[in-house]
Order: C-alpha cells, then structure tokens, then sequence
C-alpha cells in the first residue's frame, strides 16, 4: 500500500521532534512517569487522545516504579508518613511497592478512570489491586464517588525472584485512560474530570542476574538545616552486579529534577563513580547534604539522576540505573531576624520573644544611637508583610519609625526601625518600655501564625531635677534597692553615669562602697563632654562595681555604692546605686567516681564518693551513708550493695582550701572523706540500673553546719550487669487471633516486617523478628530463609529472653517475666517454659517441631505445574495455596500453647489464622 508522501513526512517530523524536545529544561519531577518510549508517545498524540499531559487533579502518588529482584525493601503507602511510604527493613532498592490513585477535587456522582495493562515481563512481576479491601486482579476500571486520600484505590507491584537471565524488554506499563464522570443517575455528564487523562504508571524491574548497577535507597528523610535538624544529610550506594572487563564510570546529577533547581533543596558528592574489575562489588557512596531554602514549603521530594554508564566494556556501557528519590524536610521557621545597634543578632519564631539591651533617656541626648535595631523576615513571603510600631512609653519616647514593609524581594534584608528618647516632666526614675509591631499580609502565615517579639527598651530619667542620672541597657537590673546589680563572688556589674545636657567641663563625682568585704569601686567617676551622652565599656563615666570574693558560706549580701555632691561645672548629687553579691562558697563539695558491676570487687567495678567541707567549722561534723531503699518488684530494688562505712567525720578544721573547693577537685583534698560502694549481685538480666546512695548530715552545734542550709547531696551510681544481654519477647496482638501462613513474597521477613509494625504499648525499643522458620532446601522461588542457630536465626546462646506483652517492670524483665535461657545452640526447650508466651490456647506460626527443628507437613499438596520445590510450611511462608490450583492449601507448622508451661505443634492449613512470636535482636 502507498503512503501520502505528505503525511509520511509528517508523521517523521513528529516523530523526531517528540526524539528531540521531549523536555526543554532537561529537568523531571520526582513523581513524573519518564520511562514511556516514542512508540507511546506516537500513539497518543496520532491516536484517540487529545493530549500527551496527564491531570493533576487526580493523584498517583508513585508514577514510576523501580523494583530490583533481589530488593530488599517492602514498600506501601503511607500518607502520613514523610515519604509517604512505610518501609520494611533493607536498603537495596523495592521488591514489593504500592501505588495509590484518587481524585483531588470534590465532584459529585461518580468519576470512572479506565485501567490497561501491558506487561511485557509476564510472571516475573505479580500486580493487584490492594486497597481497599482484599486483594484482587487488577481491574478494567477504577470508580470513585469521593475525593481525598481516604478515597484511594492502590495498586502492588511484587517482582518474582527467577535465577535466570532475561532479555530487557519495554517496562510494565498501568495506562489510566481517559476520565469519565457520570451523575448521580449514572449518567454521563461534564465536571472537572471530564476528558481528562489521569496519568500512566510504569513498572521497570532490575535482573540481577545480568550485568547491572545496584543502586540503593536514600539512608533516611533529610532535614534542612537548623538548630533543631538531626539528619541533615543522607546518603545512598551504588555498585555493579558483575565484574567488568573494563573501567565503568557514571554521573551523579543532583539538579536533574526541577525541585532541586540551583541545588536550592540539597547538593550530592561526589558526582562522578568509577568501578574497576577489583572494586566493582564494593558499594561507593553518595552523600546527598539538604538546603535550606528560606521557604515554609513542607515535605520537598526530588530525584537525583544517577546517570548512563560509560565503558569500553559492552555490556556495561549505556546502561541506565535506577534514580534516586531524596526526601527533605522543611525545618525553616517563620519569624523575624534583628540586630542591635551594636551588630550583635538574634531571631524569633512563630511564638515570638523579648529582645533587650536597648537604652534611651528622657534628655534625648543619647538620640538613636543606642536604640536602633534592624528587622527582616526569616522565611519568604507570598504577600507583601507590613510592620505597624507602637510603644508603651507613653511620653517617653518617640517612634521614628512607624512601618516597615517587606516583600517578596525584600524580605532578606534588613531595614532600620528608630525610636528616641523624650521629657516626660517627671522625676520617677528610670523605666522600661517596650515597641512591638504588628504585621499585617495576605501571607497567613506572617498574617496569623506568627507571633510577633516586643523589643524593652530601658528610659534614663535625666530631666527634671536629675542632672546627673546613672543609666544602662534594658535586660539589666535598674541598679535600685529593689532590683539591685548582681554577680557572684570575685564577678563584675557596671552603670553609667550621664548628664542632662552638655556640661562646659568636666564634672567628678566622688564614689564610696558601704561594704568593702562585698565589693569595691572607683573612687570618683567623671562625665566630661565627651561621654556625658555615652555608654561604652572605656569611658570614664562608667562606675565599675567588683564583687569580692570571700572564703565564707555568707549567702547573698547587698550593699550600696554612695555617690556625693559632684564638683565641677555641675554640682549635683546623683542617686545611690544598690548591688548584691551571691556566694560561690558550698556547705559541702561531693566528688562521684566510678560505677559499680554485679558479682565484681575490682578497683574498675568501685564507685567512690568523696566529700568536702566548704566552710570552716568548728565543731566535729558527720555524714550518714547509706543505699536508698526501694520497693521490690522495682528496677533499682536489690542493686546497692555494700558500703566501705555508714559514717563519715570531718573533724574541726576541715575546710578545704580555695583551689579545691569544688565538686571537682574535691577529690585533691587531703581533707576529704571518702566512702566506696560495690554494687550487689542478682541472677537475672536486667542491664545496667542505676540506684542512690543518701548522704545525710546529722544534727551538729556547730555555728554553720548547723544550720538546715548545711545539705549535701544524693549520689547516683549505676550497677552494670553481669549476666548475658536480656531480649523482650511479645505475641502480636492486632489482627487478632493472628495471621495467615502468606506473610508477603518476603516470607519469614514479611513475619519480621508484621513484628516491628504492631508492637504493643511498652514493649522495648529495637527491631524484631519473628520466632518463625523456613527451611527451602535451597528452592530458588523462596526469597528468604531461617534456620534454627543458622541463616538468619533470632536467638543468642546464653541470652535471657523474657516476656513483654505490655509495660511496666514486673510485667516486660528478666526478672520478673523471664520465658527461657537460650542454650549453648541459640535454643530452648519449648516444653518446659517458665511462663507461657501468651494465654494458653494460643496458637503461633513458627515452622518447627517442639525440638525446635524445621517441620515438614504430611497434608502438603504436590502443586503440580508450579514449579514449587519445598511447599512446606506455606512454602517458606509466601503461599496459602497452589498458585494455578487455588482450592488446594498449603500447610505450615503452629504452636499451641498447651498449658502455662508447654506447648504442643502441629501442621495446620495455610489458609488459617495465627499470631507471631516477636523476638528483640
């Protein structure tokens, strides 16, 4: 048949320019779907669909999915989750994934989207339906009749483990069609959906049975960074299959996806890989570091690149491993950033603040130049954010700047906000008063949630009658006699003394200390014209106030700096100054050391407690020593043991001198007393476990130690246990009464992923694996195994295993719900327990006999044409039935729990529902 030339060249210009721009930027998103070749992209636009671009009113939460034959991650949706996604255990890319599709907007009546499959992979890859309800094929059509996440209808992908290599076809393609949205009636009608194309899902999976690149999953969610951020980084690994003829070299590109353009979301290092023949299996890794962007822009999900091999070696040249999804946390916090006049800085956030050190006075000779600060925002805006001023001065002060406005340009720089001092016609001393703003915006977030700071701004009566008025910054105590200067022993605190107004000459005046074994100060202080309006640390007119350090226990003492009648070109006598020193001595210094082990008297496995006197007494002093008690079935109960004495006596004079007087060094002194402690010895595993040894002063006439301020402290001391770790057991509980013997295509790690995800209130931190058995004989349908004390076992020899069904000592320790002791081969008798798992009747899947050996079931069916080995034990936990004939079931070995003690096993049908033994590792 001939073709129009015409269209024929048509058809070839499409063809090429669909080759050649599939996407000007060279940038994705990470949810894009961008494994479809030109044969679909040909078909859709020549063919009965309008347009190549899918709707994003309707959300597919994974467009493509990656999944690697001998991956290791069970991956389901979670839409609560930061990634969206619950993850099993493992790095090494997906061997189970679920997608999820629902619409965005409201609608009524109900909305169809067709369902195609293509898949070119045939039974390497399994697909269903499997959410809601149970799951079922795939079907032709998707209808909802609601909208929103709880909606959603999710598909799993689960690649099938063949020990083959196979040739590389097309992915496994799921085309959602064309929407149609009907009434309530079920007629068709128009709507937001109707016409449009939900967008296509593809599945691509990695044979690992071929040259190839493994690449892993990103470590963890990234946080950007801030002073509360943990995980500002993550990292992934890369390495080859096989070993190559040749050098194998590929790119690292972190900007590929348009989230990330200009490395706004993170930067990843290195960007180039190299493997050789020697280094080929050896994973290299890549550390992708997050960014922070200034934005409130929640949870940022982008795509690194990790790009097409290059080598001399032909198999390994151009092959295109599988991207990287990163997850980053948004940790920027909306607020405001200020600084001082004196360039010192700060921040607030949502919940505000108070900022001080700011001073004005009421002569307005300092004007501005210690009141001044300077605002921007924190995050960037989406609407211009304007600040309102106002002050609580009254006729203090005056706002020289009423507004600020900050866009979405501005919005990272800083803009200057005044206020002066102003006569108030009034001699009431100083006071503070603060400025705020309120902001208003469009942006709700600058608008409503943020709370806005208050900056307290400290007022200096110099008018009136006070020609001399000592004066500081906001934040600092007025300096009267009832907010006095305060510093402890050997500390300093400082004022300045200002004037009124320019004075002709220089003005001193006279300086005196009432209590010199307290703190001193200058004889004079001068205000000259220079300083008269200045508070800076070298100026002359600043009165520095030195707290004397003593050797007494005298607590906090006040006293006063008096001023006289100044001489010079003023003659006025300013206020007093009012100040209090703190005492830096201690009844008492106690120096810890050590910690104690059950069953051990070492130097290393003491603890020793010396004690000091800080001040000098006069009268013998004594200490009463002794293990705090506590009630038993507690954890500290039994852990104190022995004390080297009960009493400890510090004759008179006992008083350490200065350089050891402190918890520190008091273990220097030849003064000291000392008591050592071992700990005691129990027969049961319950880690370390800290416990208090009372020191108590008893009643003395001494003229100090007698007083009831004369206390020391409580000394707590850990016991470090000496029996081998103990590990929490718990019987799962939701889904009650259990599970069936199909526990994913991950088998016994499908048991351990149902462990660490319905684990009970209390129950110890840790992962956990299920006390369950798969012995394939080598079966290469299996993915995982587990042999008692072999590949992949949950017991230690010697550890101590006990009960954790809920929380609270008595009812999760070894000491208290202790099940059994693993022997010398990582077993127990399960016939003779100390306690029973869970309630009697119970029954458990665990694979084995009662001698804990791998079972095999006489019910088992052939399975004839499957292709399946071992079938026992629901053929390594993966199968309820014969995959081509469903009516004939698989069995697996149970526990019951026969009695408080015991249990019995047996086979039972694969079909049937049991709980899980969960063991901490």
């Amino acid at each position: 048949m001939k073709i129009n030339q015409s269209l024929f060249t048509t058809i070839l210009v499409l063809i090429l320019s669909l080759v050649s721009f599939q996407n000007c930027s060279g940038q994705v998103s990470a949810g894009d779907t961008f494994l479809f070749g030109v044969s679909e992209r040909f078909d859709r636009l020549l063919g009965n669909e309008a347009t190549v671009a899918c709707s994003s009113d309707v959300t597919v939460s994974t467009k493509a999915v990656y999944l690697e034959e001998d991956g290791d991650v069970t991956a389901a949706f979670n839409a609560s989750s930061d990634s969206g996604l619950t993850l099993s255990a493992g790095q090494w890319g997906y061997s189970t994934f679920e997608t999820c599709i629902y619409p965005n907007s409201p609608f009524s009546g109900s909305l169809d989207i067709p369902v195609s499959v293509t898949n070119n992979y045939g039974s390497r890859v399994t697909s269903v339906k499997s959410f809601p309800g149970a799951e079922v094929a795939i079907p032709t059509k998707l209808t909802f009749t609601s909208n929103g996440v709880t909606e959603r209808q999710c598909f799993k992908f689960t690649v099938v483990q063949d020990a083959i290599r196979n040739p590389v076809v097309d992915p496994m393609t799921v085309a959602l069609g064309t929407m149609v949205q009907k009434d309530a009636g079920g007629k068709e009608t128009s709507g937001t959906y109707s016409g449009k194309d939900a967008c296509d899902i593809s599945v691509k999976i990695d044979d690992d049975e071929a040259p190839g690149v493994r690449v892993s999953n990103i470590s963890r969610v990234m946080e950007e960074p801030s002073p509360s951020a943990t995980a500002t980084n993550g990292t992934f690994q890369i390495r080859l299959r096989t070993a190559p003829t040749a050098n194998v070299s590929m790119t690292i590109n972190d900007t590929y996806d348009a989230v990330n353009a200009g490395n706004r979301e993170g930067t990843a290092s290195p960007k180039t890989l190299t493997f050789t023949n020697a280094n080929f299996a050896t994973p290299q890794t890549v550390t992708v570091t997050s960014v922070d962007d200034l934005e409130i822009d929640g949870v940022k999900v982008y795509t690194v690149e990790v790009g097409t091999t290059s080598s001399a070696d032909s198999e390994y040249n151009g092959i295109k491993p599988r991207n990287v999804v990163v997850y980053n946390r948004d940790q920027s916090v909306p607020g405001y950033a200020y600084m001082r006049f004196d360039t010192t800085t700060g921040t607030t956030g949502t919940a505000g603040g108070a900022v001080t050190r700011f001073a004005t006075d009421e002569s307005n000779q300092l004007g501005t130049k210690y009141s001044n600060f300077q605002l921007k925002l924190r995050t960037k805006p989406t609407s211009n954010v304007t600040l309102t001023f106002s002050s609580t001065c009254g006729n203090k002060c005056t706002i020289l700047t009423p507004s600020l406005t900050f866009t979405s340009t501005n919005w990272n720089d800083y803009q200057t906000f005044q206020v002066e001092g102003k006569s108030d016609s009034a001699n009431s001393g100083n006071a503070d008063y603060t400025v705020s703003f309120v902001a208003s915006s469009a942006d709700a977030t600058y608008n409503t949630t943020v709370a806005e700071p208050t900056f307290t701004v400290r007022s200096c009566d110099n008018d009136g009658a006070h020609l001399l008025q000592p004066c500081n910054f906001s934040g600092s105590p007025f300096g009267t006699s009832g907010n006095r200067l305060s510093a402890t022993e050997g500390g300093s605190t400082h004022i300045w003394m200002i004037a009124q107004s320019n004075p002709s000459s220089d003005v001193t005046i006279g300086l005196t200390s009432t209590d010199t074994s307290e703190g001193t100060v200058p004889a004079t202080v001068t205000v000259s014209s220079a300083n008269y309006n200045f508070m800076e640390s070298g100026g002359t007119n600043r009165i520095l106030l030195s707290h004397a350090d003593d050797n007494e226990v005298d607590g906090s003492v006040g006293w006063e700096v008096t001023t006289a009648l100044s001489t010079g070109a003023v003659a006025y006598n300013p206020i007093d100054i009012y100040a209090t020193t703190t005492d830096n001595e201690a009844y008492f210094y106690v120096s810890k050391l050590g910690s104690t082990k059950e069953g051990s008297s070492t130097a290393a496995d003491t603890a020793t407690i010396h004690v000091c006197l800080g001040a000098q007494n006069t009268e013998t002093i004594t200490v009463s020593v002794a293990c705090a008690t506590y009630g038993a079935g507690t954890a500290a109960f039994g852990e104190c043991g022995t004390l080297s004495t009960a009493t400890l006596t510090f004759p008179a004079g006992s008083r350490v001198a200065d350089a050891d007087a402190s918890d520190s060094n008091c273990a220097n002194s030849s003064l000291k007393q000392t008591v050592t402690v071992l700990g005691a010895d129990d027969n049961f595993a319950d880690g370390s476990q800290d416990y208090t040894v009372n020191l108590t002063k008893n009643a003395n006439t001494d003229g100090v130690y007698s007083s009831g301020a004369a206390t020391l402290s409580n000394q707590t001391i850990t016991n470090r246990d000496d029996e081998p770790a103990g590990k929490a057991v718990f019987v799962t509980t939701s889904g009650a009464p259990g599970y069936n013997g199909e526990m994913t295509a991950q088998g016994v790690f499908g048991a351990d992923d149902t462990c660490n995800n319905n684990k009970p209130g209390g129950v110890p931190t840790g992962t956990y694996k299920a006390l369950i058995v798969s012995n394939s004989g080598g079966d290469p349908t299996i993915a995982n195994n587990r042999i008692p004390n072999g590949t992949n076992w949950v017991l230690t020899a010697g550890y101590h295993y006990y009960r954790c069904n809920t929380s609270g000592y008595t009812n999760c320790s070894d000491e208290h719900s202790q099940l059994f002791i693993a022997n010398g081969s990582a077993g127990f008798d399960p016939t003779n327990l100390q306690r029973e798992f869970s309630s009697v009747g119970h029954e458990y899947w665990t694979g084995m006999t009662n001698a804990l050996a791998p079972a095999t079931q006489a019910s088992t069916p052939a399975c004839t044409g499957d292709g399946l080995t071992y079938r026992h034990n629901c053929h390594g936990f993966t199968y309820q039935n014969c995959p081509s004939t469903p009516a004939s079931f698989l069995y697996g070995q149970s526990w019951s729990m026969a009695s408080t003690t015991s249990i019995t096993s047996q086979e039972s049908i694969c079909s049937a529902n049991k709980r899980l033994i969960c063991v901490q590792q």
